[in-house]
């Protein structure tokens, strides 16, 4: 039983540290993209804290860290 217990617990733990950062490519993404454009401070303003948004968001509200994600990109595009 201890073994059972032990194993449930070890594998619970491994689980969440694989999810962990799961928005890590986008924010990357957003990041590059941010430096590479050339835009009013107004619109990298808004974006960046969107981008905060993202990061603050996306372990416990993944949903909205992905709108927040999305209106970045099209105010990028």
């Amino acid at each position: 039983m201890k073994k059972i217990i032990i194993t449930t617990l070890s594998l619970s733990f491994l689980a969440s540290n694989v999810f962990a950062g799961c928005m890590k490519s986008e924010i990357k993404q957003l990041d590059a993209k941010l430096s590479n454009t050339e835009l009013a401070e107004s619109k990298k303003a808004e974006i960046k804290k969107l981008r905060d948004l993202v990061v603050a968001n996306e372990h416990e509200n993944s949903e909205l860290a992905f709108e927040s994600y999305e209106k970045a990109i099209s105010l990028l595009n």
